[in-house]
């Protein structure tokens, strides 16, 4: 079943470079279950995320923006509506209990003017967000560096980030920005020599 919650902490993570904290030890994860007296869709399903303190001030961030991806399945297939099918007695086929309307409607705390009803206006709220900008140039240096950031690094990602909203966000022009520069000749050069090597 899709997951509200694992979807806006990937997000999260990784377009905003976020770190959200593990739940409390403890806590019961599972949501509730689905009920023929009272079918409920995955919004419906985490209302507790919202009225329990203990866990409103994590969820608070991720889950508006995982209903926004409601729409897609787990897997990723395109629905117009939440279906819940029971396994009949026999096991074997299943019996259609429920179909719901699907609420799509996310926002992305923090960031102004975030609301959004899909995947791609996400995108376009995500794309004006210089968290955002900084994460991606954050995320190469990463990956090329094969290990996080640390404070001497900042110099270079800022001026990563900066050639790259100069470029209008062309990707070339950030992966030449990390191979030209020279602020940190120790973690820089280590960095490029290592790009190179590959």
């Amino acid at each position: 079943e899709s997951s509200p919650t694992a979807r806006g902490l990937f997000v999260r993570e990784q377009f905003l470079c976020q770190h959200v904290p593990d739940p409390p030890a403890g806590v019961n994860t599972n949501l509730p279950p689905f009920s023929a007296a009272k079918p409920q869709t995955n919004r419906d399903r985490m209302s507790e995320h919202v009225v329990n303190p203990g866990c409103a001030s994590c969820h608070s961030l991720i889950d508006p923006i995982g209903f926004g991806f409601e729409k897609f399945d787990a897997v990723g297939a395109r629905r117009d509506k939440f279906t819940f099918a029971k396994p009949r007695p026999n096991k074997e086929t299943l019996e259609k209990a429920w179909e719901l309307e699907i609420d799509a409607a996310g926002f992305v705390a923090g960031v102004a003017n975030s609301q959004f009803a899909s995947p791609a206006k996400l995108g376009s709220v995500l794309s004006q967000s210089a968290q955002c900008q900084e994460c991606v140039a954050k995320q190469y240096f990463r990956y090329i560096a094969g290990r996080m950031e640390t404070a001497a690094d900042r110099p270079v990602i800022r001026k990563m980030t900066e050639d790259f909203r100069r470029s209008q966000f062309k990707f070339k022009e950030l992966m030449l920005s990390l191979m030209l520069a020279r602020e940190n000749s120790g973690g820089t050069e280590h960095v490029v020599r290592n790009h190179q090597a590959q």
